[in-house]
């Protein structure tokens, strides 16, 4: 009996080896994917500050984001400067309400890679799109390298607390960061696809085509 038990142990100590190995052998970009892929929809806050070469910060904006998966997304700066950026996964539009003017674009005419796809794009994109490793362990945090050559941005790193995303970096071939910080989020909140949709105001002047 005495022997049994042992035996049992070492099948048990061998069954924690084996899940700490499995564990340690998944990778940053499953790591992420598990993060992301339950996540279809997500509402958030955001204050935005961009930082110079010289550690200097030149500029900040707050506002609100809603996002759906596939390719739907809603950014609305409130302050200082009113704008809004929507898609409804064809078309994209750009709303400057304090120029009363709102660009129109193919949403996929430009096939550059964007820094918050992974927001709304099929996850299983990422490790197409990006190289990803992670920097800390004790906060999940990120950093993604677009493969894309000539890509407008140079890394973008996203860290989350609690399963939710809590802070992005931004990082441009200026030198530049911006740093977004999201509160109240609130992941898989229903939102309608009209969110998604823009009718230009009256008088509004419309560039492209809508």
């Amino acid at each position: 009996m005495l022997m049994v038990k042992k035996f049992r142990l070492l099948l048990g100590g061998f069954s924690m080896l084996a899940s700490m190995a499995s564990l340690a052998q998944v990778s940053p970009l499953n790591e992420l994917q598990a993060l992301l892929k339950p996540v279809v929809t997500i509402k958030a806050n955001f204050t935005q500050a961009v930082i110079n070469k010289q550690a200097k910060v030149i500029q900040k904006s707050s506002g609100n984001m809603e996002f759906k998966r596939p390719n739907l997304f809603r950014w609305q700066i409130e302050n200082p400067d009113p704008t809004l950026i929507v898609t409804d996964g064809k078309k994209m539009w750009n709303y400057d309400a304090e120029l009363e003017q709102v660009t129109v674009q193919n949403f996929r005419s430009n096939s550059e890679v964007s820094p918050i796809s992974f927001l709304f794009d099929d996850v299983e994109q990422l490790n197409r799109n990006f190289n990803i490793i992670k920097v800390t362990t004790a906060k999940a945090t990120f950093k993604l390298t677009p493969k894309q050559e000539n890509s407008s941005f140079v890394s973008v790193e996203l860290s989350f607390e609690q399963n939710s995303i809590k802070d992005l970096r931004l990082l441009d071939h200026l030198g530049q960061t911006s740093l977004f910080n999201f509160t109240q989020v609130q992941n898989n909140p229903k939102i309608a696809n009209n969110r998604f949709t823009f009718v230009p105001p009256f008088g509004v002047d419309v560039i492209g085509e809508l």
